[in-house]
């Protein structure tokens, strides 16, 4: 019944559909409807993606980047891309539509992009990232129906949790198969930054999530730890793939910066730890600044923090009251320009707080830190601490530990060799491991 009614939706195109079956048997003389449908397909080998996601960051704004590697990736794929995403970006809170209206449409790299009408300074309460979640997650369905023609895969991030049924039901008017992109584990990571309480909701969407994995036909993990807990939730092997929070596309972009002196004139310190991120609910950018007035007595070191978040003022605050005035707050910028920025930093840094569901995370500004040769401390345990060890590129101490962070950005002070090393290491890390044909190839997998 509900497949019924769900499929009357793609009556329109069906018909369209016919009349290309139509024009082709009469053109080559094909007897009848099923050998013109078989010519049909013979002609057009292009698997058609509809690629749902809540932000897409290019290159030239602030913001994760994985979405529009992704696009890139499926449509050097030789597949026909078209992407459903917020208006809103979602660092700055900015609408960057085109025009006007509830959803409008432009073309990037032979992308297809569709922008929906969404609530601006999205992040400005907890209750109004909800409401702009829902309201994305309906109007993108919508848009998915009424502006996308036929498509063979619907391609989804699970984030926010609204838009994995709604994806579900847009594979079912679609007659396509379902694959999700699993950046972040919903409702965990809601749980585990106190967004929500675990009991009936959380354990009843939990339940949700589970089973539109189990009707996808792939699920697609950021991080080793992610994998390990979708299998561990009982998903197959051989459905669960893994791409890195790795942008293979870096050194393209890097190709198109110029080496900048920028932050060093602002700060005019010899050594500077830098960071480069959201300032909200995942990152714990106090532990650096307590770490900071522990290191008051370095004449010459300073420290850079880039980017934008609900949390930013606070942070800003407590360097006021506490007179560090060797900490710099920089806005958050284009994504190529950011990179610009990393590589002034002397010492990277990323600072997890307590929270067990945090070990699985590996974000994608490691992999950026690394593609730049820079040394990294992360104050973290799990996988990030692992892919440190592994690729000997720097130290991970325990999250929200001020003095044992203090601690190894003292050393390292005073170590520039040490530091050459591990940032030599970064490199050479990225470049064994991290390569655009291994995940064209991966994508090709996917999409077949």
């Amino acid at each position: 019944m509900l497949s019924g009614r769900l499929h009357r939706f793609d009556r329109p195109f069906e018909r369209s559909y016919g009349r290309a079956v139509g024009a082709i048997c009469r053109e080559e003389g094909r007897p009848n409807v099923d050998s013109g449908l078989s010519a049909l397909h013979e002609a057009t080998q292009v698997t058609r993606v509809l690629f749902i996601s809540y932000h897409l960051p290019t290159d030239d704004e602030p913001g994760a980047f994985r979405p529009w590697m992704e696009a890139r990736l499926m449509v050097r794929s030789g597949c026909d891309v078209t992407v459903v995403t917020s208006g809103v970006q979602y660092m700055t809170g900015a609408d960057i539509r085109f025009g006007r209206g509830w959803c409008t449409e432009e073309k990037r790299e032979g992308i297809r992009i569709l922008r929906t009408w969404a609530l601006p300074r999205h992040r400005h309460s907890i209750f109004t990232r909800f409401l702009s979640d829902l309201i994305f997650s309906l109007l993108a369905a919508v848009a998915s129906v009424s502006k996308v023609g036929p498509a063979d895969r619907i391609f989804a991030g699970a984030a926010p949790i609204f838009i994995v049924p709604l994806a579900y039901l847009v594979a079912r008017v679609k007659g396509a198969s379902l694959i999700l992109d699993e950046r972040d584990l919903f409702p965990e990571t809601a749980i585990a930054l106190g967004l929500m309480r675990e009991g009936v909701i959380s354990r009843a969407l939990f339940g949700m999530q589970q089973y539109f994995r189990r009707k996808a036909t792939a699920l697609l993990a950021a991080t080793p730890g992610i994998e390990a807990r979708l299998l561990q939730y009982g998903h197959p092997r051989e459905k669960v793939k893994l791409l890195y929070n790795a942008d293979v596309f870096i050194d393209e972009s890097l190709g198109q910066t110029a080496q900048t002196n920028w932050v060093r004139k602002k700060i005019n310190e010899k050594i500077i730890i830098g960071y480069a991120g959201g300032l909200g609910r995942a990152s714990n950018i106090s532990t650096l600044l307590r770490a900071a007035m522990r290191l008051r007595d370095l004449e010459h070191i300073g420290f850079a923090i880039l980017g934008s978040g609900e949390r930013r003022e606070g942070y800003e605050a407590f360097c006021t009251e506490n007179g560090l005035s060797n900490v710099v707050f920089l806005e958050a910028v284009a994504r190529r320009d950011a990179r610009r920025y990393i590589r002034e930093f002397d010492i990277c840094v990323q600072l997890y707080p307590v929270a067990e569901l945090f070990e699985g995370a590996l974000p994608s500004k490691i992999f950026d830190y690394h593609a730049l040769g820079k040394p990294i401390v992360v104050c973290g345990k799990g996988d990030v601490a692992e892919l440190l060890r592994r690729s000997g590129a720097g130290i991970a101490v325990a999250p929200e530990d001020d003095e044992a962070l203090a601690d190894v950005l003292r050393e390292l002070y005073f170590d520039e060799p040490r530091r050459r090393q591990m940032g030599q290491s970064a490199r050479q890390w990225f470049e064994q491991n991290i390569s655009i044909k291994q995940t064209e190839e991966l994508f090709s997998k996917l999409l077949s």
